[in-house]
């Protein structure tokens, strides 16, 4: 099995301090963990895992990392666990690198794309709700893939799409209940429309009560007079 191969570099200085030294001679500070491994501080280029990650795969590309100057040339497989931007420059702040066993399931988010057009459903003036954007799928490191797609073109009104529905490829499996929804198609709330008779019936009712106080406290004046 081939993995994107990514180079990284050993970080000896931590802290904040030393991130943000290392952020101004243009590296991204990182942390490898998971399988096999102690945590390691790590630092990479940013157009490196830019590209590395610029396929259709994205976050979930199996990456091959390889310390630079290892005479040796091991490989830590790893998938991008997490990752900060800067809020303003939006620039990479750091990078998590989760270490796996290719040879063991693995579980990822990929997306759920809908395919097929309008369905039924929305022809007959309903509106199609999508209640998972990403899924959660368990598969080999190799099988991984990069979406699904689920046609939704037959989907009638009042009708739904559950996981089991979903069609996978061999030797994946969504880490969902079977049962669970993932599209719905629904006629939309209609919203009441008040008249103008309405309007006047709910402003007598409301100045009805003020009306009455007004009488009350005048009937108390002439028991005192």
């Amino acid at each position: 099995m081939e993995f994107t191969p990514l180079t990284i570099n050993k970080r000896h200085n931590t802290g904040k301090g030393a991130a943000r030294r290392m952020r101004r001679l243009g590296h991204v500070p990182g942390i490898v963990y998971g399988h096999g491994i102690e945590s390691l501080s790590v630092s990479v280029e940013p157009r490196a895992i830019t590209a590395a990650l610029a396929g259709v795969m994205r976050l979930n590309t199996v990456l091959a990392l390889r310390f630079e100057n290892d005479a040796e040339g091991k490989e830590i497989h790893a998938i991008v666990r997490d990752h900060q931007y800067h809020p303003v420059r939006r620039t990479l702040q750091h990078v998590d690198f989760l270490a796996i066993d290719v040879t063991k399931p693995l579980r990822v988010e990929i997306p759920l794309v809908r395919t097929g057009g309008r369905c039924l459903g929305e022809q007959a003036g309903g509106i199609v709700t999508q209640v998972f954007r990403n899924i959660p799928v368990e598969c080999l490191p190799d099988r991984i893939p990069s979406h699904v797609d689920m046609d939704l073109h037959n989907l009638e009104l009042g009708h739904h799409v559950t996981v089991a529905d979903i069609v996978l490829p061999e030797g994946v499996k969504v880490a969902l209940p079977g049962a669970q929804s993932v599209f719905t198609v629904t006629m939309p709330k209609a919203e009441k429309v008040v008249t103008a008779a309405e309007e006047g019936a709910a402003g007598d009712a409301a100045a009805a009560p003020a009306e009455g106080d007004a009488k009350g406290k005048d009937a108390e004046k002439e028991k005192k007079a």
